[in-house]
């Protein structure tokens, strides 16, 4: 270290331990001061409420002037605070350029070592990788002997199979071309019995029509006869409605008179009172605003201190900075003169050499510790400042804390017992209490939705209204308690006391007690006609929970038009979903139904219409009569195609799926027939008389893979047709 850095070092030590003393001595009496000048502010502030006559022009141009004072000083203070800043920098920029020339000199002595090992590694991994590519070309060969004989294998695969597949076409081209014959010779018939039945119904409607004028002409001439009557009768009553509207008029002027006159008073008068009212506002917003400054400049001057005090500590951080930039430059250089000491006995140099190189040694470890203690004694510094800092920070911010509670209780808009509310008028504490409590309970009670309950909350937030608040609900608990003490107490009066034989109160006290046991019958038999009014058939329930434990998908739906009854009470539901249950409907209810749904494969109708339109009700014949019928669904769909199992399922021998026949794998394939109906359940009919419950998450529809022969008459190819056209099927 030179001289001038230890003129600095101790001049800054003599500086910093004055100041600390000055900081450590005047802690509690500059609190004391700022606590007077507080009290006295606050003096000043109530004489000048009380003195009337002070020009107000005057106070704002001193506070003007005392705001632009503390807004140099606080520019001079940041300025201030940005030098040491940069300085700060400097030093550690400095000291991270002796970090990086040591780091560079320990990677140059790691390199070299490092590169050796490199080069024995290289050989070693040539000679490995020499050896791993005679092994790769040799399995190479072997891998393109196997795909030329794998090749071959499948060349001839292929011309197998393509022979194969041409024989299908030409068989399946044959039987479409004798089937395309059919359909037409059925078009034809068809078309000819089409035109006659055209004719005949053109026939019926053109005396049908005849019949109709007819009918329109006798109704238009007694039409005509009645319009007549119905114009007199309408006459009549106009001229007297006209009379009464005159009376009418005359006696709604005359009351319109006297309202404008009251209304024309009150106005005057809410005139007047708001006038007062808004001059009394003025003069309170004129108040808190000179308030406000005066707390603002306070505020100003304190956060100059903090800037001055944290200037000071920044100037402190920078000398700590500067030291332990140092002692790096010192460590540096005993590390060297260490292996200088190395080099020259391991050379076996001078003794007066290594004497010498000792010395310098041993000055430079004296210079590290006076450096080390210095960087101690930077630090205790510090740390009384930073703890100085803290308790002045949390004065600061007991007092903001203090005074935003005074500007909530009473600012320039509100008064000690009015707050603003949501429409920005000025409200009784209470009023707004009470309204947050209704709006409360019917949100979070009720579930009601509530207009503007998030700003309703807001306002609640404020400390007058949540002190009007409690006192509200104590005041309600208190009535509630003070009522249940007068029932406790009132039926004590029908209690016998020890020792007692009066009979009269024994005959009131039984009476009592019969009466209870009758109210309680009366309320079980209340409850039990409920649930028997919302409990259903058992029967559907029963369906329900074994469409419910079936599953959740859906495999078909089909467009119908009926309208049923319901035989039995059910549930209705919310959507396509046995879970998904609604309200009963009761015994007789008639519907209009437009499509059946297939969740879990159990049958549901769709209503479109009523109340209930949208929701959903089971399509069990048992539960639910069809009074009419508009469409052309059957309880058997043809549908010639084939199944593919995704896992274990069971196949029966019977409609019902009662009698299990056999149980097939995942990747299984059978034909099937169609798709039929049985107790409200879709079911696949299997070509072989077996049946398979429809269920996508186990059986998917797949192609057929080969043609199967049918057995064509007139009668399948009408019930194939019709069911092509008239039913639409979707998954």
């Amino acid at each position: 270290m030179s001289k001038e850095q230890k003129e600095k070092v101790v001049e800054n030590n003599t500086t910093d331990s004055a100041k600390e003393k000055n900081n450590t001595t005047s802690f509690f009496s500059r609190f004391k001061k700022q606590v007077k000048t507080f009290n006295l502010k606050n003096n000043e502030s109530t004489t000048s409420i009380n003195n009337n006559h002070l020009d107000e022009s005057a106070l704002e141009k001193e506070l003007r002037e005392k705001e632009k004072e503390v807004k140099l000083k606080e520019k001079e203070l940041k300025q201030r605070a940005l030098e040491l800043e940069k300085a700060k920098k400097k030093f550690e920029e400095q000291q991270r350029k002796i970090e990086e020339e040591r780091k560079k000199n320990e990677i140059a002595r790691a390199e070299r070592e490092r590169i050796e090992k490199e080069r024995i590694a290289r050989e070693k991994e040539l000679e490995r990788q020499r050896i791993e590519r005679e092994k790769a070309e040799q399995r190479e060969r072997e891998r393109l002997e196997k795909e030329r004989i794998a090749r071959e294998k499948e060349l001839e695969r292929q011309r197998i199979e393509k022979e194969k597949a041409e024989k299908r076409e030409r068989e399946r081209l044959e039987k479409e071309r004798i089937a395309r014959e059919k359909e037409l010779e059925r078009q034809r018939i068809e078309k000819e019995k089409a035109e006659q039945r055209e004719k005949e119904r053109l026939e019926k409607e053109r005396i049908a029509r005849e019949k109709e004028l007819e009918r329109q002409r006798i109704e238009k001439e007694k039409a005509e006869q009645r319009e007549k009557e119905r114009l007199e009768k309408e006459r009549i009553a106009r001229e007297k409605e006209l009379e009464r509207q005159r009376i009418e008029k005359e006696k709604a002027e005359q009351r319109e008179k006297e309202r404008l006159e009251k209304e024309r008073i009150a106005r005057e008068k809410e005139l007047e009172r708001q006038r007062i009212e808004k001059e009394q506002a003025e003069k309170r917003k004129r108040e808190y605003r000179r308030k406000e400054k005066e707390f603002q400049i306070l505020e100003d001057k304190k956060k100059i201190e903090f800037l001055q005090k944290e200037n000071e500590m920044r100037e402190h951080e920078n000398t700590l900075l500067s030291l332990q930039t140092t002692l790096i430059s010192l460590e540096d250089k005993i590390e060297e003169k260490k292996l200088t000491i190395a080099t020259l006995k391991n050379r076996k140099a001078d003794k007066e050499k290594i004497t010498l190189e000792e010395k310098r040694l041993n000055s430079l470890v004296a210079q590290k510790q006076i450096t080390q203690k210095d960087i101690a004694s930077e630090k205790k510094i510090i740390e009384k400042i930073q703890k100085n800092l803290e308790i002045e920070y949390k004065l600061d911010g007991l007092k903001k804390e203090i005074h935003s509670i005074k500007k909530e209780v009473i600012n320039e808009d509100e008064t000690a017992f009015k707050v603003k509310y949501i429409d920005n008028n000025v409200r009784n504490i209470f009023v707004v209490s009470l309204i947050y409590i209704k709006t409360y309970i019917a949100k979070k009670v009720f579930r009601q939705k509530v207009e503007n309950y998030d700003q309703i909350k807001k306002v609640s937030k404020n400390i007058k209204v949540r002190i009007a608040t409690s006192l509200i609900l104590a005041i309600i608990l208190s009535l509630c308690f003070l009522v249940t003490l007068k029932f406790i107490s009132s039926a004590k009066e029908h209690y016998v006391s020890f020792g007692e034989t009066n009979t009269t109160a024994v005959d009131t006290t039984e009476e009592m007690k019969k009466q209870k046991e009758a109210e309680e019958k009366a309320k079980i038999l209340e409850a039990q006609e409920k649930a028997a009014a919302a409990r259903i058939d058992s029967d559907a329930q029963d369906e329900e929970i074994t469409a419910k434990l079936a599953g959740t998908f859906t495999s078909y739906s089909f467009d119908v038009d009926r309208q049923v009854t319901v035989n039995k009470k059910i549930h209705a539901f919310k959507s396509a979903s046995w879970s998904d249950q609604g309200e009963v409907i009761e015994p007789g209810t008639k519907l209009t139904v437009n499509k059946i749904v297939s969740p879990a494969g159990y049958l549901m109708y769709q209503i479109s219409s009523g109340n209930l339109q949208g929701q959903f009700i089971t399509a069990n014949e048992k539960f639910v009569s069809v009074d009419s019928k508009n469409d052309q669904l059957e309880n058997f769909i043809s549908r010639p195609v084939a199944i593919k199992f995704l896992a274990t399922q069971n196949v029966y021998s019977d409609e019902t799926a009662s009698k299990v026949r056999v149980t097939f794998g995942n990747g299984a394939q059978l034909n099937i027939n169609g798709i039929g109906i049985n107790n409200n359940r879709l079911i696949y009919h299997v070509s072989d008389g077996s049946f398979v419950p429809v269920n996508p998450v186990r059986v998917i529809e797949v192609n057929r893979e080969t043609p199967k022969t049918k057995n064509i008459d007139s009668n399948d190819n009408k019930n194939a047709s019709n069911s092509q056209n008239n039913q639409r099927t979707t998954r």
